[in-house]
């Protein structure tokens, strides 16, 4: 009897003890599915479960309250949110460009077209004072046509410099938090390590998902305490071990406005580069936009402003203005300033740049980054330099065998109001002599900003110079059938004195170089003022007083006049081959001349009805007159060619980026359906949950109930 009511007495208090332990884990499995569906629509909430463990002689044990949670799941929705924010944000600003650029309101290309047309109206009545206005109307509606795209895109560089900088504070402020959040967690696991601190570990995902829209991550979870360890995609830490974190920094060399990143641990004792172009996320689409679309729009925009206009002004110098001066400059060539680097050894030094006058099919879009090699003193001061083409963001431009793009030079002026022509179509003043360091670097940006700081450079429609300066006429007397098929100028560069050896024929004052006045000096022949023809094939080049220059005999055509008797002749005057390019025009003639014939060149004095120069201007609009690329290679294309490209290059960019936005919206769907397939709260399965659990309480209730009632039972027959 003892072993049976003692028997009895163990069934009594473990059926017991079983009802109380089923209640409770009752309790607990409702309090979890509680959770849940409360949460169902908490961002960034995982769903819970409750696991319990069996007792040896029956009942409950102990709980475990867990997240359900697919790691790998999770990873990939992380890499596929960063891929998705990437091309959002490349594809929403890229397209605002190409907005721009397709709009015809916006139209470059028209302004251009309508500018060339009423040059070619013009020249149909250059005499009229009305055509002329048009022609500058046009000119300056251009300009400002291009303005107006360059200072869009200029505001679209202070915008993308300020979303860097918010963006890179969010960055920041989840780093941080997820540190933060790491040792919290930490610490109430090693509390309690059986109770997982659901709703912090939610929030540290939910951190580390916002930074994986803004950057590209990896994350390791540490085995020992729980935390998580974050780097970036290309290797840098970001969230450390120790607690420790590093946060992005704004830095810049010499283009203040050109924003690049480093890493700077938070007691800033370290710093380290990175490459904005492993970035991915939105700060990855923003860098690549600003680099592959935004930038380089801007330069080659500048590109066509200086190469067209500097082409304009260079074909009007050519010519013969109404008021039978030398053409001058339409637009303005305007001048930048290099960008100093942080280490040079004296900050107040400078160097200018602007283009080179006549070398539009040379210039580039690129930066130049000049280094001071060495300085001489002297009178005046030299300097030695290396001058390397980069792009917008600081990489070599290479050519097209892959190397980089330099030139060095030695021995270049140094002094104040002194240009010297480099590479790529542009010119340097080092205004500060010998007082340059080696080393000293300096970044020019010639084309950046040029488009918006051309200006018209006359207002007078008399100084559109539609005539040629000279004029070549057939003597009266000459009885062969040889007419004039062309003539050009090619340099009208006055400087009488010679100092400039780029000096022309023309003197500035209505004429050309007499004898005695040219580059031979006094008692030497004169500019080529006439030729006369010997015999059928035999010439000889005279000056204005009839001295002669040159012989040619044998001539098997007569193209270019001129440059024919200074390759045969020897007695060509060497002070006219010293020269850059003397006397700065030619003629062509056609037909079968006679012995006696002759054809006099002289200022075309008068010549108000002539449009040849005129019409020079008009054809530049189908002259291939730009560089294609930066690569070195001679490939040119004409204006409107140039500025299609542009245009197709960031259509071509905005496109891609469309497509490859749906593929990113596709696959950031599939996994995020993965995701929540595990982690996600689904109400029909919560409310089942909710079901069963209510029966099993009430079933564990009922147990509790009757092992009361047992046990009152055996009260009563005891008592």
């Amino acid at each position: 009897m003892i072993t049976s009511n003692s028997n009895r007495n163990i069934v009594t208090a473990d059926l017991y003890s079983i009802a109380t332990s089923g209640v409770n884990a009752s309790n607990q499995l409702l309090t979890t599915t509680g959770n849940n569906i409360a949460n169902v629509n908490t961002e960034g909430y995982v769903r819970e479960q409750t696991i319990f463990e069996g007792q040896l002689y029956g009942g409950v044990g102990e709980s475990t309250t867990s997240r359900v949670l697919n790691t790998f799941a999770q990873n990939q929705l992380r890499r596929d949110t960063t891929m998705q924010s990437e091309f959002q944000t490349y594809y929403d600003k890229t397209s605002v460009l190409d907005n721009l650029f397709a709009s015809e309101a916006n139209s470059i290309s028209s302004s251009m077209s309508r500018f060339f047309a009423a040059i070619q109206t013009a020249t149909d009545d250059p005499t009229s004072m009305a055509a002329r206005q048009v022609v500058l109307g046009e000119a300056e509606l251009m300009v400002s046509q291009i303005g107006i795209v360059s200072n869009f895109l200029d505001e679209r560089e202070d915008e993308v410099n300020k979303e860097f900088e918010t963006t890179i504070g969010v960055a920041n402020t989840l780093i941080q938090s997820i540190s933060d959040l790491n040792e919290s967690i930490r610490s109430i696991q090693g509390n309690n390590p059986n109770s997982e601190p659901g709703a912090l570990k939610n929030e540290r995902d939910q951190a580390i998902m916002e930074l994986a829209e803004l950057v590209s991550i990896e994350t390791r979870v540490d085995a020992d305490d729980g935390g998580v360890l974050i780097n970036l995609s290309s290797g840098e830490s970001l969230v450390l071990q120790d607690g420790s974190f590093n946060v992005f920094t704004v830095s810049n060399d010499a283009d203040l406005s050109y924003t690049s990143l480093q890493l700077t641990s938070d007691d800033n004792s370290t710093s380290l580069n990175i490459h904005e172009t492993d970035m991915g996320g939105t700060l990855g689409g923003l860098f690549r936009y600003r680099d592959e679309v935004l930038e380089s729009s801007r330069r080659e925009l500048g590109q066509i402003a200086l190469a067209l206009t500097d082409a304009v002004n260079t074909q009007n110098k050519l010519g013969m203005d109404f008021d039978q001066q030398l053409g001058t400059d339409i637009f303005t060539r305007p001048e930048v300033t290099g960008l100093k680097y942080p280490d040079n050894s004296d900050p107040s030094l400078l160097v200018s740049g602007r283009m080179t006058a006549g070398e539009s099919s040379s210039l580039t879009s690129a930066d130049y980054r000049v280094t001071v090699d060495g300085t001489t003193s002297g009178t005046p001061d030299t300097i030695d330099i290396t001058v390397a083409l980069v792009n917008a963001d600081g990489t070599p431009v290479t050519d097209t065998d892959g190397n980089a793009i330099t030139q060095s030079y030695s021995g270049l002026t140094a002094e104040e109001g002194t240009f010297n022509s480099v590479i790529g179509g542009i010119e340097l003043e080092f205004a500060s002599g010998d007082a340059y360091a080696v080393g000293d670097e300096f970044l020019l940006q010639p084309t950046k900003e040029a488009a918006s700081a051309i200006e018209l450079a006359i207002t007078r429609p008399e100084d559109l110079a539609f005539a040629s300066p000279i004029r070549v006429e057939n003597n009266i007397n000459n009885l062969g059938d040889t007419e004039v098929i062309s003539s050009f100028v090619t340099n009208t560069t006055v400087d009488n004195t010679f100092a400039d050896l780029g000096a022309s024929a023309f003197d500035g004052a209505g004429g050309i170089h007499s004898a005695g006045s040219s580059p031979t000096g006094v008692g030497g022949v004169g500019a080529p003022a006439e030729i006369y023809f010997t015999s059928a094939t035999d010439y000889q080049v005279l000056d204005d007083a009839g001295n002669v220059i040159a012989e040619v005999t044998g001539a098997a055509s007569f193209s270019n006049m001129l440059a024919q008797a200074e390759a045969s002749d020897p007695a060509w005057p060497s002070e006219f081959s010293a020269m850059d390019n003397y006397p700065g025009y030619d003629f062509s003639l056609q037909g079968e001349p006679k012995a006696g014939d002759s054809f006099t060149i002289g200022y075309n004095t008068d010549g108000l009805s002539d449009t040849s120069n005129g019409l020079a201007l008009a054809n530049l609009q189908t002259a291939d007159s730009m560089l294609l690329n930066n690569n070195g290679a001679d490939n040119l294309v004409t204006f409107h060619e140039s500025y299609s490209n542009i245009v197709t290059d960031i259509g071509q960019k905005a496109s891609s980026a469309d497509i490859s936005l749906q593929a990113a919206d596709a696959l950031k769907s599939q996994s995020n359906n993965w995701f929540q397939s595990v982690s996600g709260v689904s109400l029909d399965e919560e409310a089942a949950n909710l079901v069963k659990y209510q029966q099993s309480y009430a079933a564990s209730a009922r147990l509790l109930s009757t092992a009361q009632d047992l046990f009152n039972t055996i009260l009563s027959v005891v008592s």
